[in-house]
């Protein structure tokens, strides 16, 4: 989030709008020409009185004006991280509207407060549109995540996972559901992870393939790496992108040269992972390219390569703490060695 900040200071500290919450939603309800991002932020960080008054008038504000709400402020609060918008997402949470929701469960992407886990579980259980089910076991994985750093109390952590792997064991589940609750599950430690995500990627559904690569590189499960590299000569976009991202994030080095190769890939996708992947191995050769991709005449290419550089110094410096157990993939040479035997 804090990479998309590129303007100046200045952008980030103006002022709020004069107008109140009240005057706002008066404007909301009443008026045709829906107001800009910088006149909604008055509802960014509201004390408790300004939130009761949103939540009693929200029903009354029609459903393009609330779904525009929502994402301006959404979208503004990528930008600015002055804007603030916990409390009236969690309101949107429960808008009647599956666009509302999604942009609401999205914009909460980087809030890790233990009270979310609880509604999204719910909307993960009950919510009646698929796009927004699979919303909420995406972020669910944030907590996954939390669990595993200590960072949330170990029983909402469970409650997340077990959430998820329902929804994976289930005979009726939609694939998207399924999909994304596979990639949030992945950043589990408990025992069975593994086998799960082996089994998806043996499946015969391409989605769900997708979603196996994607969580094997969430995993920290080095024994994943001569696997996702394998993938990079996938003949379908998608996967090099998934393979290329995934070898970043376990710091497959042996992949160093098919990333590079990735670089001129006619994927654009593919070219953006691998430049992520390349800043995660870092090194004088993936710093070289990162160099040259940093003056792509693409700015999505030049700004990602400039992040990756910046990225090359904390990863893949040979003086640094190792972030995964190399034995584990030594192990599981021996095993496979064994067994050939």
């Amino acid at each position: 989030m804090t990479d998309t900040v590129t303007a100046s200071s200045d952008a980030q500290t103006q002022p709020r709008p004069a107008q109140t919450v009240e005057v706002l939603l008066a404007q909301l309800r009443e008026d045709d020409v829906l107001p800009t991002a910088q006149e909604l932020v008055v509802l960014s960080d509201m004390s408790l009185a300004d939130m009761r008054r949103v939540q009693e008038a929200w029903n009354t504000i029609s459903d393009g004006c609330r779904l525009h709400v929502i994402r301006a402020l959404v979208e503004e609060s990528v930008a600015n991280l002055h804007v603030q918008l916990g409390r009236l997402l969690r309101l949107a949470l429960k808008d009647a509207l599956p666009d509302v929701r999604i942009l609401a469960i999205r914009g909460l992407w980087e809030d890790r407060e233990a009270d979310l886990v609880g509604p999204l579980i719910h909307i993960l259980n009950n919510d009646p549109y698929d796009t927004v089910r699979a919303a909420a076991a995406e972020a669910l994985g944030a907590f996954v995540l939390a669990g595993e750093l200590d960072e949330l109390s170990p029983a909402l952590a469970m409650r997340a996972e077990d959430a998820l792997l329902a929804v994976l064991h289930a005979d009726m589940e939609p694939l998207s559901v399924q999909a994304r609750a596979l990639e949030s599950i992945a950043f589990s430690g408990e025992t069975g992870i593994r086998e799960l995500i082996e089994d998806c990627y043996y499946s015969h559904d391409e989605e769900m393939r997708l979603a196996a690569l994607r969580a094997m590189g969430r995993s920290a499960d080095v024994r994943w790496r001569s696997t996702v590299q394998a993938e990079l000569g996938s003949p379908e976009t998608d996967m090099r992108a998934a393979a290329a991202r995934a070898c970043g994030e376990l710091e497959a080095r042996d992949a160093l040269e098919d990333l590079i190769e990735l670089l001129s890939d006619e994927g654009k996708a593919v070219r953006l992972a691998s430049i992520f992947a390349l800043g995660r191995l870092g090194g004088r050769r993936a710093k070289e390219m990162l160099s040259a991709m940093s003056a792509s005449e693409d700015p999505d290419e030049a700004q990602t390569a400039e992040h990756a550089l910046e990225e090359a110094l904390f990863y893949g410096d040979a003086q640094s703490i190792p972030l995964f157990d190399e034995t584990l993939e030594e192990w599981d040479d021996e095993a496979d060695d064994w067994e050939a035997w």
